[in-house]
């Protein structure tokens, strides 16, 4: 595919360079906005330079994600998040001022523009320039915590290996092997613990600051209004957390007793957690990255033989790197190339099945990205975060019953047994990393004794059945290894939310499995430029994250894993 045509960002344009992107930002102040149809004459040329320098910074970001340890890779980042974003900020404010100044906004097309101008205001009200400098601060110290974690290894019989590729042998189903190697690993995250601590000291200082110019009580309210979570509120994210501890949390802590039965155990050790629970040796669905990518293109043909064009296309533009490594950044995303309009996918496969899942995962993200790619404004191309999960969520689970380009029928239920029982496993994991954040954030003057302690009383509340006896202190910084309170703060309730919602599109697939695709698709291409509940309606699903909602469907959960029994 080709890079889309630019009419008014130069493709020669240096966007590293201030100096080179001012002038656009100029000449968009300049513009008259006299009607409706200047202004979205206007809308494209501003979506343009946006969709521009969003890849500008891409770009940088994926080199740094790749490679943490290259310091030309971070000073290309760090030197775009310090000397273009800060002016470009309050540029695209001078922007979103001027659109609202202009009386001709009130005759924007409806309902084409609503959402849209819904985030302009909401962005006014929220943006002060005394926080530019702040932003930057924060950008800083999340990439401070990409680079410690991405330099964390262990070695064990001789060799070097990153976390992930050590976590393998978390499923080998020699105990006593698999206690070393937890260790190794643990050992590893808890001498960086002080300094995460202290670094997770800086941002709270930072946001709390940043929320405070803003006028907002704590930085809970700004993240809250910064996230543009229009459609519900804390006090929903706290009835949720609560509808878990009802619904979720028996179930969560169900399977860990059955898993304690399987195994012959008196306590369900943290070491326990990844193993096959009746001894077998573990899930190996593929030998190579190659051989990951090949089946997966596979499964997604016979999901919707869309996707798997649209996965080729990445395969052949290079737009995959998947294989754990030194150096490289922990976890795994997809993002967009807003200029090509193409997107990419980070990840750290090991030969794990979960792996699979994250692939499966990040590429329903990918496909959310081709279904929008004829959506002029960037702003449209992308959806709320809470819908923008149900696209990899739903991915995930429509691909569940295809997983036998990996595997043999008795493994093809093992591996569905896993996702299924890790969907139930991660509602009170979730709730744990949410709650943990409204706690810091509404208590911003508090101690790390008291943070440890808040995180404890999550986990006796919402935790499963494992003992933590003698790592006690792991226990208490457990949190640390999630990367979202640090580079992604508030980041996390979506997950569950989404979580709901993909399962309504899986409950639709078990009863007609092409129309719950094509509802599924349909939704994928309104991209983020409808409200969010109607972007669930469109998938067959409902924004509704209540008890009565969530317990039927970890009730249909636990039957379909009944049946695998």
């Amino acid at each position: 595919m080709t890079r889309a045509r630019q009419a008014f960002v130069r493709p020669d344009s240096d966007l590293g360079n201030w100096a080179q992107v001012e002038p656009y930002f100029a000449r968009l102040r300049g513009a008259p906005l006299r009607s409706s149809a200047e202004i979205e004459e206007w809308l494209l040329d501003a979506s343009e330079l946006a969709a521009a320098l969003d890849e500008a910074r891409t770009v940088r970001d994926v080199a740094m994600t790749c490679q943490t340890d290259d310091p030309r890779r971070e000073r290309a980042y760090l030197d775009f998040i310090e000397h273009v974003l800060p002016p470009a900020r309050v540029a695209w404010n001078e922007l979103d001022r001027k659109l609202l100044e202009a009386s001709a906004h009130r005759d924007l097309p409806s309902p084409r523009y609503d959402v849209f101008m819904r985030r302009v205001r909401n962005r006014v009200e929220l943006f002060r320039e005394r926080n530019v400098e702040l932003h930057t601060q924060d950008e800083k110290l999340r990439q401070q915590y990409q680079k410690i974690c991405g330099a964390m290894t262990v070695t064990i019989d001789g060799r070097e290996q990153t976390l992930e590729e050590a976590g393998r042998d978390l499923e080998l189903p020699d105990r006593a092997r698999r206690r070393t190697v937890w260790e190794a690993i643990w050992t590893r995250r808890m001498a960086d613990c002080d300094t995460l601590d202290a670094l997770y000291d800086d941002m709270v200082r930072v946001r709390t600051q940043i929320a405070h110019n803003a006028e907002c009580r704590d930085y809970r309210e700004y993240a809250f209004r910064d996230l543009e979570r229009f459609d519900y509120t804390p006090r929903d994210c706290e009835a949720f957390a609560a509808a878990i501890e009802r619904a979720g949390v028996p179930a969560a802590r169900r399977l860990h007793a059955a898993r304690r039965e399987r195994l012959g155990v008196d306590r369900l050790r943290p070491w326990d957690l990844a193993v096959d629970p009746v001894g077998r040796p573990p899930l190996r669905p593929f030998a190579s990255v190659d051989e990951l990518v090949e089946k997966c293109e596979r499964v997604f043909a016979r999901v919707d033989p869309t996707f798997a064009d649209q996965f080729g296309v990445m395969r052949r533009e290079g737009l995959l790197d998947l294989a754990s490594r030194r150096g490289k950044a922990p976890g795994g995303y997809m993002t967009t190339f807003e200029v090509r309009r193409l997107p990419f996918i980070f990840m750290n496969a090991v030969g794990l099945h979960r792996d699979v899942e994250t692939l499966l995962h990040e590429g329903g993200h990918a496909f959310h990205g081709f279904a929008t790619r004829d959506e002029p404004l960037v702003a449209y191309r992308s959806s709320p975060i809470e819908f923008a999960e149900v696209a990899s969520m739903a991915m995930e689970l429509l691909a569940m019953d295809r997983l036998d380009e990996f595997y043999g029928p008795a493994d093809l239920a093992r591996a569905k047994r896993e996702q299924l029982e890790g969907i139930v496993l991660f509602f009170p994991w979730m709730a744990q990393i949410d709650a943990l954040q409204h706690w810091v954030y509404a208590n911003p003057g508090h101690t790390r004794d008291e943070r440890r302690e808040a995180w404890l009383e999550l986990r006796r509340r919402f935790g499963g059945l494992e003992d933590y006896t003698g790592f006690e202190d792991v226990q208490a910084h457990f949190w640390h290894h999630k990367l979202h309170p640090f580079v992604h703060p508030f980041y996390y309730v979506e997950y569950g939310i989404a979580q709901l919602g993909a399962l309504a599109v899986w409950r639709n697939s078990r009863h007609d499995y092409s129309r719950a695709v094509r509802q599924y698709r349909t939704a994928l291409a309104l991209g983020g430029s409808r409200p969010l509940p109607e972007l669930f309606e469109t998938a067959g699903a409902r924004l509704d994250f209540s008890e009565s909602t969530l317990a039927p469907a970890i009730a249909e959960i636990e039957r379909v894993l009944a049946e695998t029994d």
